[in-house]
């Protein structure tokens, strides 16, 4: 569905059916006040016409539910070129890891910003208006299009070297404004490198992200030192002689780093103990599960539920397309809906926008229609028969359609 013709900061009432905060009940027959780009204030329309002043233009979006931009907190944009390159499903991560090594190499002399573009535009057209956006260093810097927001991870490696700076690309400065550290893994990165990112962000009250948990081997490796993990160190060049498996699970090695707490993001987390999950859940970590890389890696099956019941924030996100078809968020909803039914379709939509806003340290902006929050939303079309009840399972259907449209952005 195509964005109706605005004039950008106008002030505007956006009506429809229904209004689907997220961070508040739906409201029948809604409505929201923009101004400036900002939401000024939502509720049902009686209400907002009458605060707003006298001749507002108002836009009717008929049956459908004004709906928050969608928030993708893990991303790699600048792996959108390999869309369709890696077949799927892989036998095993390993067996991924190794085909996408071979293309990384084989597209060395390409253009990032190319693939960055490719990959703002498909996630701004599938209803995505802030990506936490994992670059090697390639796409570090901000584009020109402007489509999506950015918040940029450069994801660093080494677990052969002991510091941040040994580890940054050459040219990169980390500012936390335009660029915050990201240590992979605890498998590809050491634990000095990880303790000074942790440190980093911390100082700077921004987030923590890493894979965590993914697979198999990284739970071997740490806790005997030997698998596919080391295999492939040695085979890189990058396994330091001497070093010794710490005998503990991905989350306990982050917790004896002091790097688990409220603003540390565990990506993936397929893998996790009873007593991991716990521990999880003590230091108040965020979770990001990306459901649809993991089955097409034969990586596993992670447990959303047990981290929903234990209060944790959870977020869905893409990964990449190189290990997904594609980065709609709406389709990674729909894929959960269908094989998590014992998880509430209002859970899951909280999974692709307040939550992870929330854990990107971008609650106030993006993630739900409340004042002050980013106008940038969609307006999601509905079925005859949705009502309140049935409403969360309407949008994920609908927004997996592609049944939606922009309201109050001006690249829609």
């Amino acid at each position: 569905m195509k964005g109706v013709d605005e004039i950008p900061g106008q002030p505007l009432i956006h009506r429809a059916q229904w209004l689907m905060p997220v961070c508040a009940a739906p409201v029948a027959n809604g409505a929201v006040f923009t101004s400036g780009g900002r939401v000024v204030f939502a509720g049902a329309y009686a209400s907002v016409k009458k605060e707003c002043p006298a001749g507002t233009r108002v836009i009717d979006h008929g049956r459908a539910a004004l709906f928050p931009a969608l928030v993708n907190s893990h991303t790699h944009l600048e792996l959108s070129g390999l869309r369709g390159k890696i077949a799927f499903p892989q036998p095993g991560f390993r067996e991924w890891i190794r085909l996408l090594f071979d293309l990384r190499a084989q597209t060395a002399s390409e253009a990032p910003e190319r693939a960055l573009r490719l990959g703002e535009k498909e996630s701004f057209a599938s209803g995505t208006g802030l990506c936490g956006d994992i670059t090697n260093g390639g796409a570090a810097r901000r584009s020109d299009w402007g489509g999506v927001e950015r918040l940029i991870f450069l994801e660093l490696l080494g677990f052969n070297l002991d510091s941040l700076t040994s580890s940054m690309p050459p040219g990169l400065l980390l500012d936390p404004s335009g660029l915050i550290p990201a240590p992979h893994s605890v498998y590809s990165v050491s634990a000095p490198i990880i303790s000074e990112c942790k440190e980093w962000t911390r100082g700077r009250g921004l987030p923590l992200t890493m894979h965590v948990a993914e697979h198999v081997d990284e739970i071997e490796f740490l806790q005997t030192g030997k698998g596919f993990c080391r295999e492939l160190l040695e085979s890189l060049g990058r396994f330091p002689p001497g070093w010794k498996p710490p005998g503990k699970t991905p989350v306990e090695y982050l917790d004896w780093l002091g790097a688990l707490d409220a603003n540390t993001m565990l990506v993936h987390a397929v893998h996790l103990s009873e007593s991991d999950w716990a521990l999880a859940a003590k230091r108040n970590c965020s979770v990001v599960f990306c459901p649809r890389s993991n089955s097409n890696l034969g990586a596993g099956r992670a447990r959303i539920e047990k981290a929903l019941s234990l209060g944790l924030n959870c977020s869905l996100a893409t990964d990449s397309l190189a290990s997904n078809t594609d980065l709609d968020l709406f389709a990674e909803a729909a894929h959960v809906f269908a094989s998590h039914p014992a998880i509430d379709p209002e859970k899951i939509l909280e999974m692709i926008t307040v939550n992870p806003a929330r854990s990107l340290g971008r609650a106030g902006d993006f993630g739900c229609i409340a004042p002050g929050a980013t106008a940038n939303m969609l307006a999601v079309a509905l079925g005859a028969g949705a009502n309140e009840s049935s409403l969360a399972q309407s949008l994920i259907e609908s927004g997996k359609k592609g049944a939606w449209k922009w309201v109050n952005n001006q690249r829609a």
